[in-house]
């Protein structure tokens, strides 16, 4: 299946949402929580999982000893027609489903904190590519996965869609801030978005 958008070519539009992921900034206690996830995962997966989504964690270049590089698994997922971005924390639901509809996956590069070991509310490394890219490997679920964008992607959001997400943004990204109080917390739960 090759692949039908050169990262050069990516619209215009959706070039502001493509971040760049420094892996200087992930610590090692960082790649510490990554190699205990990806242990964990892995035991759970194997007995709870389609095969095909082991196999992928290698076909994808996903390490399971570091944070793996987006640029990494952008190679490796060429072979399946597929591309992979980095991107910071949200984006709007209509970007990631073109994004996906083009055979692109946006990855978020944050790491989730100690605090969020087990689940984060924000999008992160580990989420999507440990938890996304594997699958891509099985050749009937990506292209599944680029119609669902494709079709998504065409969806007409409202204006309370929007609000909504930004709703959900905003409260993800005062839960992963360790600054935030429970009084924060609270507030944001409470906010309307209607």
């Amino acid at each position: 299946m090759p692949f039908r958008q050169a990262l050069s070519e990516i619209p215009e539009h959706l070039k502001p949402f493509i971040a760049h992921q420094d892996a200087s900034l992930y610590t090692p206690i960082d790649h510490a929580s990554w190699r205990y996830i990806l242990r964990i995962s892995r035991r759970f997966f194997s007995e709870h999982a389609h095969a095909k989504y082991l196999r992928g964690l290698e076909e994808t270049g996903i390490s399971h000893e570091r944070i793996p590089l987006v640029s990494e698994m952008d190679e490796k997922l060429k072979r399946f027609g597929w591309r992979a971005v980095p991107v910071s924390g949200f984006i709007p639901p209509s970007v990631f489903m073109e994004f996906q509809s083009l055979g692109i996956l946006p990855i978020a590069c944050e790491m989730r904190t100690l605090e969020h070991l087990a689940y984060t509310p924000a999008p992160d490394i580990v989420h999507e590519a440990a938890g996304h890219a594997p699958i891509i490997a099985d050749p009937e679920y990506s292209q599944y996965l680029r119609n669902y964008g494709e079709v998504s992607r065409k969806a007409i959001f409202s204006s309370q869609d929007i609000k909504l997400f930004e709703a959900i943004r905003d409260l993800s990204d005062i839960k992963e801030d360790p600054r935030s109080t429970s009084d924060d917390v609270a507030r944001a739960q409470h906010a309307r978005c209607f």
